[in-house]
């Protein structure tokens, strides 16, 4: 079992990746069961007790869930004895990951259902799943200027992850490796303004010699909760489309 489709243990991480919006919380689990990607389901007590399984089928009505017990996992249909279970999955690189409570196992069946999770934690990396903003829901960001005092000048978004984004710098030269730019803003369709500072991760000239105009590569310093929830959803919104219009190539 690789490092990816173990259970995360940060409590940082469970806390401000977890997305309990009921939408697309439904979305992702109902996502899940279209893939038929692997869940790996791991016993809260002993994490190193795994039982494969997938996931059949998301009632939303009923806010419940079915697994399959894989063939070679049926001698542990009981795992867990009806105490909560951690379950891992890994779609397309996305990893999944949401506690649940068995209700019933089949063993004939070898299906087990248990109720929907109240949130579900969304992780991915950002050298894989950074996403464009689409056109019709831009993203801006406002950067205010250490030698500028407190003038601001705002950029578009080139591209954004739940870690870090993309955008260009004009006119001065850009900030060095390792800088802060501190109380920036990010505007998002749809989504309160977030005040945020950045670090910066690298810098890359663009357009003709002497332009002075950079792609500037950053990460989050400090991000609250609610401002990486906000950021996550519209990240999850913009693949969302985008694979609408297009397959998604790695």
């Amino acid at each position: 079992m690789t490092a990816l489709h173990r259970p995360e243990t940060d409590d940082r991480v469970l806390r401000d990746y977890s997305i309990a919006e009921p939408s697309e919380r439904a979305r992702l689990l109902a996502e899940l069961v279209s893939t038929g990607d692997q869940v790996s389901i791991y016993d809260n007590l002993d994490a190193e007790q795994c039982l494969e399984s997938r996931l059949l089928a998301y009632d939303a009505a009923r806010d419940n869930l079915e697994f399959e017990i894989l063939p070679k996992q049926i001698h542990r249909a009981n795992f867990g004895s009806g105490s909560p279970v951690v379950a891992v999955a890994v779609m397309a690189q996305v990893k999944l990951q949401f506690e649940v409570s068995p209700l019933r196992v089949d063993v004939e069946a070898r299906k087990f259902q248990a109720k929907a999770p109240s949130s579900v934690v969304r992780l991915q990396r950002r050298d894989a799943f950074r996403v464009i903003p689409p056109r019709e829901a831009a993203a801006h960001l406002f950067v205010r200027e250490a030698i500028a005092g407190s003038k601001e000048w705002r950029t578009p978004v080139l591209d954004l992850s739940a870690s870090g984004m993309a955008f260009q710098w004009r006119n001065s030269a850009p900030p060095i490796r390792g800088a802060i730019l501190q109380s920036c803003r990010i505007e998002l369709a749809g989504v309160p303004a977030i005040n945020c500072h950045l670090r910066v991760k690298s810098t890359k000239l663009q357009g003709p010699l002497g332009s002075r105009i950079a792609r500037v590569g950053v990460e989050f310093v400090g991000l609250d909760s609610s401002a990486a929830r906000a950021i996550q959803v519209y990240v999850n919104a913009a693949q969302t489309r985008s694979r609408a219009r297009k397959p998604v190539l790695f």
